[in-house]
């Protein structure tokens, strides 16, 4: 029997983000900062907010579409939030 294979080429590549739980990041006044996150290993990422939520540049945030450097973001920002 033959196999099929399949191209990467030929997945749809479908944009992950993480949304933040007690705001709707669409049009918020935080969409575009950028939180400059280091890795376990020193390796420096970026957390940015957009209109969608979320996104890191770490390879697990491209897998997964949530890392700890985002989620330690988002705990950061949702607990500022709450605290107004």
């Amino acid at each position: 029997a033959k196999r099929k294979h399949y191209s990467m080429a030929r997945v749809k590549y479908k944009k992950k983000f993480l949304k933040p739980t007690s705001f709707d990041p669409e049009g918020h006044w935080m969409v575009g900062i950028i939180w400059p996150m280091k890795g376990s290993k020193g390796n420096e990422y970026s957390v940015e907010l957009t209109d969608e939520g979320f996104e890191c540049d770490c390879m697990g945030f491209g897998f997964h579409g949530y890392c700890k450097h985002s989620k330690a973001v988002v705990a950061q920002v949702e607990g500022a939030m709450n605290y107004e």
